[in-house]
């Protein structure tokens, strides 16, 4: 029996620090600094629900929800990467599963679902 409550402490601490815990060294962007990127060596992974990624459409950004990551990582044409988000748990999960793929993320951009935001023109 304490076996198996060892087992579940360990699975819900494993869980809970993947979804919370945020990643280290991974610098949030700002709107303006999104729009500045002018790298071609870095592809923008747009990790938010198709439904959610209506609300602030970035161009040139690849749409692969979170859920879909393992299957269409191969999609990425570039191993540096800038995240797009809809929120914290999102960005955690996607940038964590992004370094297990072999990325290095860059930087992540949270969308706060702001109304008023539209068309963003990322020029590569």
């Amino acid at each position: 029996m304490s076996l198996f409550l060892l087992t579940l402490l360990f699975v819900s601490a494993y869980h809970f620090y993947v979804r919370y815990v945020p990643v280290c060294c991974i610098p949030t962007l700002t709107l303006q600094q999104l729009r500045n990127i002018g790298d071609e060596r870095v592809s923008i992974v747009d990790l938010r629900d198709y439904n959610d990624s209506s609300s602030v459409h970035v161009e040139n950004a690849i749409h692969v929800p979170v859920a879909y990551l393992k299957r269409n990582y191969q999609q990425l044409l570039h191993k540096e990467v800038i995240v797009i988000a809809s929120d914290n748990i999102t960005k955690n999960i996607g940038i964590r599963k992004l370094k297990q793929y072999g990325f290095q993320v860059k930087g992540a951009y949270i969308d706060k679902q702001d109304k008023a935001a539209s068309t963003i023109n990322v020029v590569m």
